[in-house]
């Protein structure tokens, strides 16, 4: 049986934070055999010396860091390992994320991000659909590196449609993503529609299917970005080895979403628009769009519907 949001809330689960951290969650993942939380012990969960040394051999292989054989069993989480990695996030800041490699049976859900430009949130998701799909996430330019930040749904849009064309040439298409990336994958349907690609599901998400947390965000005071990290560590919300200038960045990304939504002229979309409502009971994340811009709003209240979508 897959497990609920809320089931994946009470086990204690924390999401990857950066691509450092999701990309060692995905390789622990298909060592272990199973989906695993930021704070969790390898060898507690049943990794041995051997899966240890296929872990140190992957991380050779993509980035060309040879740990030492027992960099596990001194760092044996992943939070605590990617503190040996954190340099590679930059390697890692092309838009496209794998999240969860699934079993190939199915197509891939790409997830665009929210306001805050991340998708390790869409990890939580991933685990709750089940470690059978296969789900990418769609990250925001700028946030782990100096590039400047995309300030406009449709530039989004495209240069988001130009990553999963990269991996995925022909539809059909499943698109998604909560509070901005709704937004941007709305447009991603567009697009791809209008080339004749088949968009099978855009899904508007639910903040509140994402983590049993608050993510990072910029909508309360103007803090410095000294005091914001100190307060995002306190909460968990960024690796133990977080910088300002990733606050920096991440205020700069959030900024350039919140704008390129406010100035949004959505287009006409003429597949159906799936709403994924959390337990929360806050209003349709797509209440406020125009009339114009989705031909029919379909609601459900849970992930089973999702999960019979792609298959």
């Amino acid at each position: 049986m897959n497990p609920t949001a809320d089931d994946v809330i009470e086990t204690g689960y924390r999401h990857p934070r950066d691509p450092v951290e999701l990309w060692l969650a995905r390789q622990w993942q298909e060592v272990i055999g199973f989906a695993v939380g930021v704070r969790e012990n390898f060898f507690e969960l049943g990794g041995n010396s051997l899966d240890a040394a296929r872990v140190v051999n992957a991380v050779f292989e993509e980035f060309g860091v040879q740990l030492p054989l027992n960099a596990l069993t001194e760092h044996p989480t992943v939070e605590g390992l990617a503190t040996r990695l954190r340099g590679q996030n930059e390697r890692l800041s092309d838009p496209l994320v794998a999240i969860q490699r699934g079993d190939g049976t199915r197509p891939p859900l790409f997830l665009v991000h929210p306001a805050n430009g991340q998708v390790g949130a869409y990890a939580h998701l991933a685990q709750a659909l089940g470690e059978e799909f296969t789900l990418f996430g769609l990250q925001a330019t700028g946030l782990h590196s100096d590039a400047a930040p995309l300030d406009t749904v449709p530039a989004m849009a495209r240069a988001y449609v130009d990553a999963v064309l990269a991996v995925r040439t022909e539809g059909p298409y499943f698109l998604g993503g909560c509070s901005t990336g709704a937004a941007v994958a709305h447009e991603m349907a567009v697009h791809l529609a209008g080339t004749g690609a088949e968009v099978r599901l855009v899904a508007v998400l639910d903040a509140g299917l994402l983590d049993g947390i608050t993510e990072p965000g910029f909508d309360g005071p103007d803090h410095g970005d000294q005091e914001v990290l100190e307060r995002w560590r306190a909460r968990g919300l960024v690796p133990p080895d977080g910088t300002p200038g990733f606050v920096a960045r991440a205020r700069r990304v959030w900024r350039a979403d919140h704008d390129a939504v406010r100035d949004w002229e959505p287009r006409p979309y003429r597949g159906p628009l799936d709403v994924f409502r959390g337990p929360s009971g806050a209003p349709s994340p797509v209440a406020d769009w125009p009339a114009g811009a989705v031909r029919q709003v379909r609601e459900h209240d849970d992930l089973a519907a999702l999960r019979g979508m792609i298959g």
